[in-house]
């Protein structure tokens, strides 16, 4: 009866198993640096390749009985620890166990629901391609609302060319941009500009993944919110315009603010309204106009002070003198 390589070395290991295990040690370290390039026919001819390859055997028989008795995670556990350094009959075998497994574990962790690992099995072999296309759609399905998961999604099922997935998490994203949009209304109605700018970002990181034609909804928004916030006099709402106008890139019409917000200073300078011009001053971006204004008005207000106790010093001391004090 003929005895196979595996079991020899099976029994080589039972007889003395630390010369073995450290004249294989040894083996599998001088691989790292002999076995790739071309001596690497060399080497597998030799008593160290060939101690590796009968132990890769081994190795795969043990992976292949892992897996036949229904534990493919200990039969990929045990793939996962043979040597690179093999024959190619050897690597075939390892290949073909393989992708069952990646198979097997990738329907695994799906009936269970743990759709990230079962895509990441599917992922490994292209056999399994359609299996991952539709797990990757399962896994935008479970996290609509997630902007990470569902703009992976996207760029997933573009560079794969699938309209109909493609379409359907660009409507997710679209979904969401507009609760928030309309959530925005309500904001800008109530003069919360702040948040209304917040639901505008936000909106418009989604947007990043709605169709094309559907991209510019938050900007288009932000536009016309900086149009009717630029009418205004108030320094926050000039303040609201300009950041409107910025988030919809929109430069010429932010300049326009500041240009308006540099008159109104100039307005309020000669009215003697020094702590309003130099407020529209910071927003026209006049920093050091309106820096050289606010020392010269705490200036004169130190003045004005030190007059003003003076004058109540000499109040005083008149009042006394009339008291006899």
């Amino acid at each position: 009866m003929a005895i196979s390589r595996s079991l020899i070395v099976f029994l080589l290991i039972l007889a003395v198993p630390v010369t073995y295990a450290d004249e294989l040690s040894k083996a599998l370290a001088d691989s790292a640096e002999q076995c790739d390039g071309e001596g690497s026919d060399i080497f597998m001819q030799s008593r160290e390749g060939q101690l590796i390859e009968a132990h890769a055997r081994d190795q795969i028989a043990q992976a292949e009985q892992k897996d036949q008795s229904g534990n493919p995670h200990a039969a990929y556990k045990i793939l996962g620890q043979v040597s690179s350094c093999i024959s190619k009959q050897s690597s075939q075998r390892i290949y073909a166990l393989g992708k069952r497994i990646y198979k097997e574990l990738g329907d695994e962790a799906e009936k269970k629901g743990q759709l990230d690992e079962a895509f990441s099995w599917f992922e490994k072999d292209d056999s399994y391609r359609a299996d991952a296309d539709r797990v990757e759609l399962k896994i935008a399905q479970a996290k609509p609302d997630d902007l990470q998961v569902v703009g992976g999604a996207v760029t997933y099922f573009k560079q794969r060319n699938m309209a109909g997935s493609l379409k359907t998490v660009q409507a997710m994203a679209l979904q969401n941009a507009r609760q928030l949009l309309a959530g925005e209304d309500k904001q800008f109605a109530s003069h919360l500009d702040q948040d209304s700018l917040k639901s505008l970002e936000h909106a418009g990181s989604w947007l990043k993944y709605a169709e094309a034609s559907e991209s510019r909804l938050a900007d288009v928004r932000a536009e016309k919110r900086g149009d009717v916030r630029a009418t205004e006099t108030s320094e926050t709402f000039l303040k609201a315009a300009i950041s409107y106008y910025d988030f919809a890139k929109k430069p010429a019409k932010a300049k326009s603010v500041r240009d308006r917000a540099k008159k109104l200073g100039d307005e309020a300078k000669g009215k003697g309204e020094s702590e309003l011009a130099v407020e529209y001053y910071q927003i026209a971006g006049l920093r050091d106009q309106a820096s050289n204004l606010q020392k010269a008005t705490e200036s004169k207000q130190r003045k004005d002070e030190g007059k003003r106790q003076q004058q109540f010093k000499k109040d005083q001391d008149n009042l006394e003198k009339e008291l006899g004090m």
